[in-house]
């Protein structure tokens, strides 16, 4: 792969990690980590390449809709993305003026691209200058290509949320998928308690406000480098979605509990697991990709949990109080986090993903103890990864029972119960990532 140039702007980075992401299954949040520490820009100058970056990621079906008219055939990839720079500055930023962002963008394509392809560039940006955006199709004839293009979703996930959840929290859900998402610290409570860890934070200046979730500091999209933050390195903090932490909490396992993580990489359930335990108990991370449990390995270390475990093979022997899955999926749950997503996941991957995941729920039942529970989790939207992988598998396994809902123990997200058993959030409201989850227990003296 190409290395990146040594010269460095806000908007020649966000040009390359957009034509790096395209061509790699690496997430831009990753690359934008990646290139930015190694340059000297200034803090506005970066928060400009991130919003450059992200914008174009989560706008790429509407900026490719106002693009189309003037193109004859598709260009390559690059002269693309640098097109869809050019145009999300002008369609979707009021604070540059529209001379800059021409001319800045022509200035980007003169070492790149031949004259004839500069002044192509150059007479498209200034064609839409002068235009503006064009209407979208009429969203009462054709309400799900208007939502497809204004929200910039694939034409699949807009009819599937319609029908499933109806037009109000569908259309809040695509417009959430647009947000920029807050950063969340989960405070690590071997630490100190939330107070202790949001004074740390407002003292030097931070802009924090407690959270759903008991743990949860949400912080200004403007906070910076989160490694960066003060009481990072000293172990204060981990960053994790509310709705992910309020995975964490279905466990609710006792001080003395054993409870084993399947697909433990990066650790961020682990490590909430180690927490919520109080540092005592046993927490074993596992992860049928080995390599990434040095994740895992390097969090427990910089959270000071001792009370992790990490192991390359499961014993037949094993038997746990509490066996989580989280399991890959499609992640439709994160899009304002990864909006790379919109193209890189098919309809198809859906019913692919859940094969995956009952293969590892299959492998979970080995685990649990008589009166154990088996927690199930996604961060997909879709019924296939979800209530369908679920229904499935406890129709195969009669030993095992639905808990259905939060019970007596004060459970803090217990309003999003379905009456149905399952917990969900839905992205975006409120504030949340979507999330799915379900707890089952393998009623006693029932093993196979």
């Amino acid at each position: 792969m190409k290395k990146f140039s040594s010269s460095a702007s806000a908007r020649l980075i966000a040009w390359e990690v957009l034509n790096k992401a395209e061509k790699s299954d690496l997430w831009v949040e990753k690359l934008l980590s990646q290139r930015l520490p190694a340059v000297k820009l200034p803090e506005a100058e970066q928060r400009l390449c991130r919003e450059l970056s992200f914008g174009v990621l989560k706008a790429r079906i509407f900026l490719d809709y106002m693009l189309q008219p003037f193109l004859k055939k598709q260009p390559p990839a690059k002269l693309m993305n640098l097109l869809r720079l050019g145009a999300y500055q002008l369609l979707k930023l009021d604070r540059i003026p529209s001379h800059a962002a021409v001319n800045e963008t022509v200035n980007l394509a003169k070492p790149d691209f031949s004259g004839v392809q500069v002044k192509f560039i150059n007479a498209v940006l200034r064609e839409i200058t002068r235009q503006g955006a064009r209407p979208l199709p009429d969203k009462n004839l054709d309400p799900v290509t208007h939502l497809s293009i204004r929200y910039s979703l694939p034409l699949y996930l807009v009819e599937r949320w319609q029908g499933r959840f109806g037009q109000a929290l569908a259309e809040s859900m695509m417009a959430a998928a647009n947000e920029t998402p807050p950063l969340v610290a989960r405070v690590n409570r071997l630490r100190g308690t939330r107070e202790e860890g949001e004074a740390l934070l407002t003292r030097q200046g931070f802009s924090v406000k407690k959270g759903r979730a008991p743990a949860a500091l949400c912080l200004g999209p403007d906070s910076g480098d989160p490694a960066r933050l003060p009481g990072f390195q000293e172990g204060w903090f981990y960053f994790q979605d509310q709705a992910a932490q309020l995975v964490g909490y279905l466990a609710d396992p006792a001080p003395t509990a054993l409870c084993l993580d399947l697909c433990s990489a990066p650790g961020g359930k682990t490590t909430h697991l180690a927490e919520l335990v109080e540092g005592q108990g046993r927490i074993l991370a596992y992860d049928i990709q080995a390599e990434k449990l040095l994740k895992v390995e390097k969090n427990a270390k910089r959270l000071g949990l001792k009370n992790i475990e990490i192991i390359r093979e499961l014993s037949p022997a094993l038997e746990a109080d509490r066996v989580l899955v989280d399991a890959p999926c499609s992640g439709t749950g994160t899009l304002r986090r990864h909006a790379e997503i919109r193209w890189r996941v098919t309809e198809k991957d859906f019913r692919r993903m859940a094969g995956i995941q009952e293969k590892l729920l299959n492998q979970a039942v080995k685990y649990v103890k008589p009166g154990g529970w088996l927690i199930y989790s996604t961060c997909s939207t879709e019924p296939e990864e979800n209530e369908e992988v679920v229904n499935g598998f406890l129709a195969g396994h009669p030993e095992f029972e639905l808990i259905a809902g939060p019970g007596s123990s004060g459970y803090p997200g217990a309003q999003f119960w379905g009456r149905d058993g399952f917990f969900r959030t839905y992205p975006g409201y409120p504030d949340l990532d979507g999330m799915f989850a379900a707890r089952m227990r393998r009623k006693k003296d029932q093993k196979c």
